[in-house]
């Protein structure tokens, strides 16, 4: 009999996987992480993880332990609406604009929008005669209009009484469905060879699918993805209808797919998963000029957040990712968003920071947050892409529990560690309320009083890979999902 509610998640338990190799510093065993797979959640249940520090590669969740990884990674996001291009970012948009219009589509576009907008130059000038003292026009009025700017060169959003006079190039931005096709497989074998520099024998059509297409979340009952596609492909623009899930964004330049973004949609962010382009083209800084579009689509989609992903301080390719400004990191132990600027002025001393008192001594915070306490709303007050004359990589690793070679890391259990942010044992076994805990066995579904009258020797297998996950994700998010058990 199942409790009142419906699962957001079904996942096999997890567990501590130590002495893994690095990705970024490539240490044979530098990397720690807890991590588990997930055989179906939705977008609510992921938004809720990514609050406590977890990442996916595919439908593997995992959560970095940042005080044992030699190169400790921090969740890093920034609120969309306060986001501030750099010069920068303005010029590296600005610059591709004009590579794909063309100097004489360029004039005919000034001469149409000098012409389209005279009618409102009076209301203008009198606003700005009539506004108070010190007031200012704010985000009616801003130095820089991304959204605009994002699309000023899109084929699909070039006027129509320009439609008579040739681009230099057409541009096209196209947001579809997940799926494995010829085309995009082909991107992403070029760039694995050019970038990461693979040998073909590792870049495979099933890697890229499991990696970058495996729908990890379930559809919106109210949600159809085909109709979702049509509509954004035929008209190019935002359909009415949300959209939630994986997607992906393909960017063709003369009908050519130059680029791609892998997004994951969730109901309050946009986050970034991977993010791959032609060599050639490399030069117009893609990864700067896809965040800030990934950015607008945050925006026009009214979600607060785009995440960035996972941040490392002393990772160079990661630079890019603090000049998005303003931007917060989540405390690994308070599961709390604090400035990037308060941070990294603690990266500096240290690789490991946490505003806990039980760690650095931090006075701007109160009792670090219960791991196991039920998740709050916090207001804030306050894998990858890598450009300096070339985009140079991505957001987040093909991340999967075999190293390189194939082999197992190790593997043990949390509680012999001492992962910050994880309750103890003693304090899950004390408070877990076993008759709300989930789990599937065989295709069979176990609660309540089922579970609490089974065979006290499988309930002894089963014990301590629930209390590891309460541990980890904590017990609101633990009574919400089915522990498959296989």
């Amino acid at each position: 009999m199942l409790l009142d509610g419906t699962p957001i998640a079904a996942i096999l338990p997890g567990h501590y996987i130590g002495e893994r190799r690095c990705g970024y510093c490539h240490r044979t065993s530098g990397s720690c992480v807890f991590g588990f797979t997930s055989v179906s959640m939705t977008v609510d249940f992921y938004q809720r993880l990514m609050d406590r520090g977890f990442r996916r590669s595919g439908a593997f969740l995992y959560k970095p332990d940042t005080l044992n990884s030699c190169c400790p990674q921090y969740t890093i996001r920034l609120k969309a609406s306060d986001f501030k291009p750099s010069k920068e970012h303005r010029q590296a948009v600005n610059r591709f604009n004009r590579f794909i219009l063309g100097p004489q589509y360029e004039e005919a576009l000034r001469r149409h929008n000098s012409s389209s907008h005279s009618a409102s130059s009076y209301v203008i000038f009198f606003c700005l005669l009539t506004r108070p003292p010190n007031d200012s026009l704010g985000k009616h009025n801003p130095e820089f209009d991304l959204i605009g700017t994002i699309h000023r060169a899109e084929y699909d959003y070039l006027p129509q009484e320009l439609s008579h006079i040739p681009t230099a190039h057409k541009f096209v931005v196209r947001l579809v469905r997940p799926d494995c096709t010829d085309e995009k497989f082909e991107l992403y074998r070029h760039y694995q060879k050019t970038c990461h520099h693979e040998p073909d024998s590792k870049i495979t059509r099933h890697g890229f699918k499991r990696f970058l297409c495996g729908q990890p979340f379930e559809f919106e009952q109210n949600s159809d993805p085909h109709a979702l596609a049509i509509a954004i492909t035929e008209g190019g623009h935002q359909p009415p209808t949300k959209r939630l899930g994986l997607w992906h964004q393909l960017y063709y330049l003369d009908n050519q797919l130059i680029a791609m973004a892998v997004l994951d949609i969730l109901p309050d962010s946009v986050s970034s998963v991977y993010f791959m382009c032609r060599e050639d083209f490399s030069k117009y800084s893609l990864g700067k000029l896809s965040a800030c579009r990934e950015i607008a689509l945050a925006l026009e989609d009214q979600r607060t957040y785009y995440h960035m992903g996972l941040y490392i301080y002393s990772c160079q390719k990661m630079k890019y990712k603090a000049s998005f400004s303003p931007s917060e990191i989540l405390d690994p132990e308070l599961y709390r968003y604090f400035p990037f600027d308060k941070f990294a002025a603690e990266f500096k001393k240290s690789n490991y920071v946490s505003f806990a008192q039980s760690h650095n001594g931090g006075d701007i915070t109160k009792e670090p947050r219960d791991p196991m306490a039920p998740e709050t709303k916090i207001n804030n007050q306050h894998e990858e892409r890598y450009d300096d004359d070339a985009d140079d990589d991505d957001d987040d690793d093909d991340y999967s529990e075999k190293d390189d070679e194939g082999h197992m890391p190790v593997i043990r259990t949390v509680f012999d560690t001492d992962m910050p942010g994880i309750a103890r044992q003693l304090d899950v076994e004390s408070r877990i309320d076993m008759s709300k805990v989930r789990v599937i066995i065989q295709n069979y579904v176990f609660t309540g009083e089922n579970l609490a009258n089974m065979h006290p020797s499988v309930f002894a297998r089963l014990l301590d890979p629930i209390l590891q996950m309460a541990a980890v994700v904590g017990l609101d998010l633990l009574y919400e999902v089915f522990l498959y058990f296989q």
